[in-house]
């Protein structure tokens, strides 16, 4: 490939980056919006059952937020006891959050929801799984290039754990095969 093709590639990349993205934010926020969610709390919901009780620096760094915006959206979910805060006994100043049973029922019920009326999920049903493993071998090659990695990178391995997730999504997605 010369320059010109390579500078091509890399807006085709951005762009299709970027537009994905769009469309993964947009049907997550209609699917939240049905379950009565925000965006941002499905996605501390999200991060606390992946990861367990964490500290509100830890919710700011895995959430991309500023702290001011976590120590908000913590009160409010509180409020409505999806999560709970307590005091680290060690250090004081610490906050530690977990999510409350309520917090698990409701993001369980939103992955429910997002089965039965994801736009996206339910164009994937209807996709060739060849062509989609080939896209995401093509996105791991990228990414290896990029970072002059030699075997699996960062990407490929994370495409291998998804196969077997562990989250519960599997399971909820059985269950409405049931209903």
């Amino acid at each position: 490939m010369n320059k010109e093709e390579a500078l091509i590639s890399v807006h085709k990349l951005n762009y299709v980056y970027l537009a994905m993205n769009k469309c993964f934010v947009d049907d997550w926020e209609k699917i939240v919006q049905l379950g009565g969610m925000t965006y941002p709390q499905s996605k501390l919901l999200i991060i606390l059952k992946e990861n367990g009780q964490s500290t509100m620096s830890q919710l700011a760094e895995k959430g991309y937020w500023h702290m001011s915006t976590v120590t908000e959206l913590v009160s409010r979910m509180e409020k409505e006891k999806l999560v709970q805060k307590h005091i680290d006994q060690i250090d004081k100043r610490v906050v530690r959050v977990d999510i409350t049973e309520k917090g698990i029922k409701t993001l369980d019920n939103t992955k429910r929801l997002y089965y039965r009326n994801s736009d996206i999920f339910n164009a994937l049903i209807g996709m060739n799984k060849q062509d989609l493993d080939a896209a995401f071998d093509v996105f791991s090659k990228i990414c290896k290039n990029t970072k002059g990695i030699e075997g699996p990178c960062m990407l490929s391995i994370a495409m291998e754990s998804i196969e077997h997730p562990k989250c519960n999504c599997l399971e909820i997605l059985r269950s409405l095969d049931e209903e």
